[in-house]
Protein backbone atom coordinates (compact mmCIF):
# COMPACT_ATOMS: atom_id res chain seq x y z
CA UNK A 1 0.00 0.00 0.00
CA UNK A 2 2.83 2.39 0.82
CA UNK A 3 4.34 1.76 -2.59
CA UNK A 4 1.00 2.50 -4.24
CA UNK A 5 0.54 5.78 -2.35
CA UNK A 6 4.14 6.75 -3.07
CA UNK A 7 3.57 6.05 -6.77
CA UNK A 8 0.39 8.17 -6.77
CA UNK A 9 2.21 11.04 -5.08
CA UNK A 10 4.95 10.76 -7.67
CA UNK A 11 2.43 11.09 -10.50
CA UNK A 12 0.87 14.14 -8.84
CA UNK A 13 4.17 15.95 -8.41
CA UNK A 14 4.69 19.04 -10.52
CA UNK A 15 7.18 18.55 -13.37
CA UNK A 16 10.62 20.12 -13.00
CA UNK A 17 9.77 22.80 -15.53
CA UNK A 18 6.87 23.74 -17.77
CA UNK A 19 6.58 25.55 -21.08
CA UNK A 20 5.77 28.75 -19.16
CA UNK A 21 9.01 28.36 -17.22
CA UNK A 22 10.97 27.91 -20.44
CA UNK A 23 9.24 30.91 -21.97
CA UNK A 24 10.07 33.05 -18.94
CA UNK A 25 13.71 31.94 -18.99
CA UNK A 26 14.09 32.55 -22.73
CA UNK A 27 12.41 35.97 -22.72
CA UNK A 28 14.28 37.11 -19.62
CA UNK A 29 17.60 35.96 -21.06
CA UNK A 30 17.02 37.72 -24.36
CA UNK A 31 15.87 40.85 -22.52
CA UNK A 32 19.02 40.81 -20.41
CA UNK A 33 21.14 40.58 -23.54
CA UNK A 34 19.25 43.42 -25.18
CA UNK A 35 19.59 45.59 -22.10
CA UNK A 36 23.33 44.97 -21.78
CA UNK A 37 24.05 45.56 -25.47
CA UNK A 38 21.95 48.71 -25.66
CA UNK A 39 23.77 52.07 -25.51
CA UNK A 40 21.00 53.31 -23.20
CA UNK A 41 22.13 52.94 -19.56
CA UNK A 42 20.40 50.95 -16.82
CA UNK A 43 19.39 48.20 -19.24
CA UNK A 44 19.25 45.66 -16.42
CA UNK A 45 15.77 46.99 -15.56
CA UNK A 46 14.45 45.33 -18.73
CA UNK A 47 14.91 41.69 -17.58
CA UNK A 48 13.77 42.68 -14.09
CA UNK A 49 10.49 43.87 -15.59
CA UNK A 50 9.91 40.80 -17.76
CA UNK A 51 10.61 38.55 -14.78
CA UNK A 52 8.02 40.38 -12.69
CA UNK A 53 5.36 40.83 -15.37
CA UNK A 54 5.48 37.76 -17.63
CA UNK A 55 2.86 35.40 -16.25
CA UNK A 56 1.19 32.23 -17.46
CA UNK A 57 -1.70 34.14 -19.02
CA UNK A 58 -2.10 37.30 -21.06
CA UNK A 59 -4.69 38.71 -18.65
CA UNK A 60 -2.44 38.30 -15.62
CA UNK A 61 0.49 39.84 -17.49
CA UNK A 62 -1.70 42.77 -18.48
CA UNK A 63 -2.80 43.40 -14.90
CA UNK A 64 0.74 43.13 -13.52
CA UNK A 65 2.04 45.34 -16.32
CA UNK A 66 -0.50 48.08 -15.63
CA UNK A 67 0.24 47.94 -11.91
CA UNK A 68 3.97 48.17 -12.50
CA UNK A 69 3.69 50.96 -15.08
CA UNK A 70 1.42 53.11 -12.90
CA UNK A 71 3.64 52.51 -9.88
CA UNK A 72 6.79 53.40 -11.81
CA UNK A 73 5.23 56.57 -13.22
CA UNK A 74 3.99 57.64 -9.81
CA UNK A 75 7.36 56.90 -8.20
CA UNK A 76 9.32 58.90 -10.80
CA UNK A 77 6.99 61.91 -10.50
CA UNK A 78 7.10 61.96 -6.70
CA UNK A 79 10.87 61.45 -6.72
CA UNK A 80 11.49 64.40 -9.04
CA UNK A 81 9.10 66.64 -7.10
CA UNK A 82 10.71 65.92 -3.73
CA UNK A 83 14.34 65.90 -4.87
CA UNK A 84 14.17 68.89 -7.19
CA UNK A 85 11.12 70.90 -6.13
CA UNK A 86 11.18 70.63 -2.35
CA UNK A 87 14.20 71.11 -0.15
CA UNK A 88 13.48 68.97 2.89
CA UNK A 89 15.81 67.05 5.19
CA UNK A 90 16.36 63.49 4.03
CA UNK A 91 14.47 61.72 6.87
CA UNK A 92 11.47 64.04 6.64
CA UNK A 93 11.37 64.23 2.84
CA UNK A 94 11.78 60.49 2.33
CA UNK A 95 9.11 59.71 4.90
CA UNK A 96 6.63 62.15 3.36
CA UNK A 97 7.34 60.84 -0.14
CA UNK A 98 6.69 57.25 0.90
CA UNK A 99 3.53 58.26 2.77
CA UNK A 100 2.20 60.07 -0.29
CA UNK A 101 3.10 57.05 -2.40
CA UNK A 102 1.06 54.79 -0.14
CA UNK A 103 -1.84 57.26 -0.18
CA UNK A 104 -2.00 57.57 -3.96
CA UNK A 105 -1.42 53.83 -4.32
CA UNK A 106 -4.54 53.21 -2.26
CA UNK A 107 -6.54 55.74 -4.25
CA UNK A 108 -5.50 54.12 -7.55
CA UNK A 109 -6.11 50.63 -6.17
CA UNK A 110 -2.51 49.52 -6.67
CA UNK A 111 -1.74 46.22 -4.98
CA UNK A 112 1.78 45.81 -6.33
CA UNK A 113 2.52 49.09 -8.04
CA UNK A 114 2.92 51.16 -4.88
CA UNK A 115 5.79 48.91 -3.80
CA UNK A 116 7.50 49.58 -7.12
CA UNK A 117 6.96 53.31 -6.59
CA UNK A 118 8.44 53.12 -3.10
CA UNK A 119 11.47 51.24 -4.40
CA UNK A 120 12.04 53.90 -7.07
CA UNK A 121 11.83 56.69 -4.49
CA UNK A 122 14.27 55.04 -2.09
CA UNK A 123 16.75 53.99 -4.79
CA UNK A 124 16.50 57.29 -6.62
CA UNK A 125 16.96 59.37 -3.48
CA UNK A 126 19.78 57.38 -1.89
CA UNK A 127 21.69 56.10 -4.93
CA UNK A 128 20.81 58.32 -7.90
CA UNK A 129 20.11 61.64 -6.23
CA UNK A 130 22.57 63.53 -8.45
CA UNK A 131 20.95 62.35 -11.70
CA UNK A 132 17.44 61.45 -10.57
CA UNK A 133 15.84 63.42 -13.41
CA UNK A 134 17.73 61.26 -15.91
CA UNK A 135 17.63 57.94 -14.10
CA UNK A 136 13.87 58.07 -13.44
CA UNK A 137 12.66 58.52 -17.05
CA UNK A 138 15.18 55.96 -18.33
CA UNK A 139 13.97 53.39 -15.82
CA UNK A 140 10.40 54.22 -16.86
CA UNK A 141 11.37 53.57 -20.49
CA UNK A 142 12.86 50.15 -19.72
CA UNK A 143 9.80 49.27 -17.63
CA UNK A 144 7.44 50.13 -20.47
CA UNK A 145 9.51 48.16 -22.97
CA UNK A 146 9.61 45.17 -20.63
CA UNK A 147 5.83 45.24 -20.29
CA UNK A 148 5.37 45.34 -24.07
CA UNK A 149 7.76 42.40 -24.53
CA UNK A 150 5.99 40.42 -21.79
CA UNK A 151 2.55 40.96 -23.33
CA UNK A 152 3.85 39.96 -26.76
CA UNK A 153 5.49 36.82 -25.36
CA UNK A 154 2.37 35.77 -23.43
CA UNK A 155 0.34 35.79 -26.66
CA UNK A 156 2.94 34.60 -29.16
CA UNK A 157 5.16 32.08 -27.33
CA UNK A 158 3.24 29.05 -26.03
CA UNK A 159 0.09 31.04 -25.27
CA UNK A 160 -2.39 29.88 -22.67
CA UNK A 161 -4.96 27.25 -23.71
CA UNK A 162 -7.62 28.63 -21.37
CA UNK A 163 -9.87 30.13 -24.06
CA UNK A 164 -9.63 27.17 -26.52
CA UNK A 165 -10.36 24.82 -23.61
CA UNK A 166 -13.45 26.85 -22.71
CA UNK A 167 -14.73 26.66 -26.28
CA UNK A 168 -14.07 22.94 -26.27
CA UNK A 169 -16.04 22.46 -23.04
CA UNK A 170 -19.01 24.47 -24.29
CA UNK A 171 -18.88 22.57 -27.60
CA UNK A 172 -18.82 19.22 -25.80
CA UNK A 173 -21.79 20.25 -23.66
CA UNK A 174 -23.79 21.32 -26.72
CA UNK A 175 -22.96 18.04 -28.45
CA UNK A 176 -24.23 16.10 -25.43
CA UNK A 177 -27.45 18.12 -25.38
CA UNK A 178 -27.89 17.57 -29.12
CA UNK A 179 -27.49 13.81 -28.63
CA UNK A 180 -30.10 13.77 -25.87
CA UNK A 181 -32.53 15.61 -28.14
CA UNK A 182 -31.90 13.01 -30.84
CA UNK A 183 -32.84 10.33 -28.30
CA UNK A 184 -36.07 12.18 -27.52
CA UNK A 185 -36.84 12.44 -31.22
CA UNK A 186 -36.34 8.71 -31.59
CA UNK A 187 -38.84 8.07 -28.78
CA UNK A 188 -41.46 10.21 -30.51
CA UNK A 189 -41.10 8.13 -33.69
CA UNK A 190 -41.50 4.77 -31.96
CA UNK A 191 -44.88 3.05 -32.02
CA UNK A 192 -44.37 1.79 -28.48
CA UNK A 193 -41.73 4.02 -26.90
CA UNK A 194 -39.98 2.89 -23.73
CA UNK A 195 -39.42 5.12 -20.74
CA UNK A 196 -35.97 6.00 -19.47
CA UNK A 197 -35.44 4.74 -15.94
CA UNK A 198 -35.19 7.36 -13.18
CA UNK A 199 -31.66 6.18 -12.44
CA UNK A 200 -30.57 6.76 -16.04
CA UNK A 201 -32.25 10.17 -16.12
CA UNK A 202 -30.48 11.16 -12.92
CA UNK A 203 -27.12 10.04 -14.30
CA UNK A 204 -27.67 12.03 -17.52
CA UNK A 205 -28.73 15.09 -15.57
CA UNK A 206 -25.72 14.96 -13.25
CA UNK A 207 -23.34 14.47 -16.18
CA UNK A 208 -24.70 17.46 -18.12
CA UNK A 209 -24.81 19.65 -15.02
CA UNK A 210 -21.18 18.81 -14.25
CA UNK A 211 -20.21 19.80 -17.79
CA UNK A 212 -22.04 23.12 -17.41
CA UNK A 213 -20.42 23.84 -14.04
CA UNK A 214 -16.97 22.98 -15.41
CA UNK A 215 -17.49 25.29 -18.39
CA UNK A 216 -18.56 28.13 -16.10
CA UNK A 217 -15.51 27.65 -13.89
CA UNK A 218 -13.32 27.68 -16.99
CA UNK A 219 -15.09 30.85 -18.13
CA UNK A 220 -13.96 32.62 -14.95
CA UNK A 221 -10.35 31.80 -15.84
CA UNK A 222 -10.88 32.74 -19.48
CA UNK A 223 -12.18 36.16 -18.43
CA UNK A 224 -8.69 36.94 -17.15
CA UNK A 225 -7.35 36.43 -20.67
CA UNK A 226 -9.42 39.31 -22.01
CA UNK A 227 -7.36 42.01 -20.31
CA UNK A 228 -8.81 45.24 -18.97
CA UNK A 229 -12.63 45.61 -19.04
CA UNK A 230 -13.36 42.02 -20.13
CA UNK A 231 -17.10 42.77 -20.20
CA UNK A 232 -16.49 44.95 -23.25
CA UNK A 233 -14.60 42.23 -25.13
CA UNK A 234 -16.44 40.54 -28.05
CA UNK A 235 -15.61 37.06 -26.71
CA UNK A 236 -17.34 37.89 -23.44
CA UNK A 237 -20.55 38.54 -25.37
CA UNK A 238 -20.14 35.30 -27.31
CA UNK A 239 -19.65 33.29 -24.11
CA UNK A 240 -22.67 34.97 -22.53
CA UNK A 241 -24.84 33.94 -25.48
CA UNK A 242 -23.64 30.34 -25.31
CA UNK A 243 -24.05 30.18 -21.53
CA UNK A 244 -27.61 31.48 -21.85
CA UNK A 245 -28.36 29.03 -24.67
CA UNK A 246 -27.07 26.00 -22.75
CA UNK A 247 -29.07 27.00 -19.67
CA UNK A 248 -32.26 27.32 -21.74
CA UNK A 249 -31.61 24.02 -23.51
CA UNK A 250 -30.96 22.12 -20.30
CA UNK A 251 -34.04 23.55 -18.58
CA UNK A 252 -36.27 22.54 -21.50
CA UNK A 253 -34.58 19.16 -21.87
CA UNK A 254 -35.21 18.26 -18.22
CA UNK A 255 -38.85 19.30 -18.57
CA UNK A 256 -39.32 17.20 -21.73
CA UNK A 257 -37.71 14.15 -20.12
CA UNK A 258 -40.02 14.49 -17.12
CA UNK A 259 -43.13 14.09 -19.31
CA UNK A 260 -44.92 10.76 -19.58
CA UNK A 261 -44.34 8.39 -22.50
CA UNK A 262 -46.00 9.73 -25.66
CA UNK A 263 -49.11 7.81 -26.72
CA UNK A 264 -49.40 7.27 -30.47
CA UNK A 265 -53.21 7.36 -30.57
CA UNK A 266 -55.23 8.59 -32.38
CA UNK A 267 -53.51 8.98 -35.74
CA UNK A 268 -53.66 12.78 -35.57
CA UNK A 269 -51.63 12.70 -32.36
CA UNK A 270 -49.17 10.34 -33.99
CA UNK A 271 -48.75 12.89 -36.79
CA UNK A 272 -48.08 15.61 -34.22
CA UNK A 273 -45.36 13.49 -32.64
CA UNK A 274 -43.75 12.94 -36.03
CA UNK A 275 -43.87 16.68 -36.64
CA UNK A 276 -42.26 17.26 -33.25
CA UNK A 277 -39.55 14.69 -33.94
CA UNK A 278 -38.86 16.33 -37.30
CA UNK A 279 -38.32 19.71 -35.62
CA UNK A 280 -36.21 18.14 -32.86
CA UNK A 281 -33.96 16.54 -35.48
CA UNK A 282 -33.48 19.93 -37.12
CA UNK A 283 -32.74 21.57 -33.77
CA UNK A 284 -30.23 18.85 -32.95
CA UNK A 285 -28.49 19.58 -36.23
CA UNK A 286 -28.45 23.28 -35.38
CA UNK A 287 -26.97 22.63 -31.94
CA UNK A 288 -24.29 20.32 -33.32
CA UNK A 289 -23.34 22.91 -35.95
CA UNK A 290 -23.08 25.62 -33.28
CA UNK A 291 -20.83 23.22 -31.37
CA UNK A 292 -18.64 22.81 -34.45
CA UNK A 293 -18.42 26.60 -34.89
CA UNK A 294 -17.30 26.95 -31.27
CA UNK A 295 -14.43 24.54 -31.84
CA UNK A 296 -13.41 26.30 -35.05
CA UNK A 297 -10.14 28.25 -34.40
CA UNK A 298 -11.45 31.05 -36.64
CA UNK A 299 -14.12 31.81 -34.04
CA UNK A 300 -11.44 32.63 -31.46
CA UNK A 301 -9.27 34.52 -33.93
CA UNK A 302 -12.19 36.62 -35.23
CA UNK A 303 -13.65 36.91 -31.70
CA UNK A 304 -17.14 36.14 -33.01
CA UNK A 305 -19.15 33.50 -34.82
CA UNK A 306 -19.04 33.41 -38.60
CA UNK A 307 -22.16 35.46 -39.54
CA UNK A 308 -22.74 33.42 -42.70
CA UNK A 309 -22.56 30.13 -40.79
CA UNK A 310 -24.92 31.44 -38.10
CA UNK A 311 -27.43 32.55 -40.75
CA UNK A 312 -27.31 29.11 -42.36
CA UNK A 313 -27.94 27.49 -38.98
CA UNK A 314 -30.78 29.87 -38.17
CA UNK A 315 -32.74 29.34 -41.40
CA UNK A 316 -32.82 25.55 -40.93
CA UNK A 317 -35.89 25.93 -38.73
CA UNK A 318 -37.53 28.89 -40.44
CA UNK A 319 -40.29 26.65 -41.89
CA UNK A 320 -41.41 26.00 -38.31
CA UNK A 321 -41.90 29.63 -37.28
CA UNK A 322 -45.68 29.23 -37.00
CA UNK A 323 -45.80 25.48 -36.50
CA UNK A 324 -47.05 25.62 -32.90
CA UNK A 325 -50.14 27.69 -33.71
CA UNK A 326 -50.88 25.92 -36.98
CA UNK A 327 -50.53 22.42 -35.54
CA UNK A 328 -52.58 23.23 -32.47
CA UNK A 329 -55.42 24.82 -34.41
CA UNK A 330 -55.45 22.22 -37.19
CA UNK A 331 -55.46 19.18 -34.92
CA UNK A 332 -57.27 20.05 -31.73
CA UNK A 333 -60.11 21.88 -33.47
CA UNK A 334 -61.54 18.59 -34.81
CA UNK A 335 -60.14 15.94 -32.45
CA UNK A 336 -60.41 17.49 -29.03
CA UNK A 337 -63.08 15.00 -27.91
CA UNK A 338 -60.86 12.00 -28.69
CA UNK A 339 -58.07 13.22 -26.40
CA UNK A 340 -58.11 13.03 -22.62
CA UNK A 341 -57.32 16.13 -20.60
CA UNK A 342 -54.12 14.56 -19.27
CA UNK A 343 -52.94 13.63 -22.76
CA UNK A 344 -53.89 17.07 -24.07
CA UNK A 345 -51.92 18.74 -21.29
CA UNK A 346 -48.84 16.62 -22.01
CA UNK A 347 -49.02 17.31 -25.76
CA UNK A 348 -49.37 21.06 -25.34
CA UNK A 349 -46.55 21.17 -22.78
CA UNK A 350 -44.20 19.16 -25.00
CA UNK A 351 -44.98 21.32 -28.02
CA UNK A 352 -44.43 24.49 -25.99
CA UNK A 353 -41.07 23.27 -24.69
CA UNK A 354 -39.92 22.26 -28.17
CA UNK A 355 -40.93 25.66 -29.53
CA UNK A 356 -39.06 27.32 -26.65
CA UNK A 357 -35.89 25.47 -27.66
CA UNK A 358 -36.42 26.56 -31.27
CA UNK A 359 -36.78 30.19 -30.18
CA UNK A 360 -33.66 29.97 -27.98
CA UNK A 361 -31.59 28.68 -30.91
CA UNK A 362 -32.94 31.42 -33.18
CA UNK A 363 -32.02 34.04 -30.58
CA UNK A 364 -28.52 32.61 -30.12
CA UNK A 365 -27.82 32.56 -33.85
CA UNK A 366 -29.13 36.08 -34.49
CA UNK A 367 -26.75 39.06 -34.67
CA UNK A 368 -26.26 40.67 -31.27
CA UNK A 369 -25.09 44.17 -30.45
CA UNK A 370 -22.93 44.86 -27.40
CA UNK A 371 -25.74 46.80 -25.75
CA UNK A 372 -28.15 43.88 -26.17
CA UNK A 373 -25.72 41.45 -24.57
CA UNK A 374 -25.04 43.81 -21.69
CA UNK A 375 -28.75 44.29 -21.00
CA UNK A 376 -29.38 40.54 -20.98
CA UNK A 377 -26.86 39.94 -18.19
CA UNK A 378 -27.61 42.90 -15.94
Amino acid sequence: MDDIHHSQRGHQQRPWFTRQDLRLAAVTGLSAGLGLLSPIPYGYYLPLTTTAVLSSTYGNSMKLGIQRLLGSLMGVIILIIFTRGLELPLPLGLGLALAITRLFGGILGLQVGYKVAGNIIVMGWLVHEQNATVWGPIRLFWTGLGIVISLWASQSIWPSRTIPNLHGQFASLLSSIGQELINESSRLKQQFPTATSPKQQQAIRISLQKQLNAARQQQVLAQMELGVNPEQHPLHGLWSRIDLLTSQLLTSLWAIKSLTIPIQKPDQIKQIHYKESELIDIMSTQILRISAELKNPKTINCQEFNPKAMLEIKILSQDFNQWLEQTTEGTFATNIKQISKQQLRQIILRMTLIDYIRSAIVEATSPHSKSTITNIHR
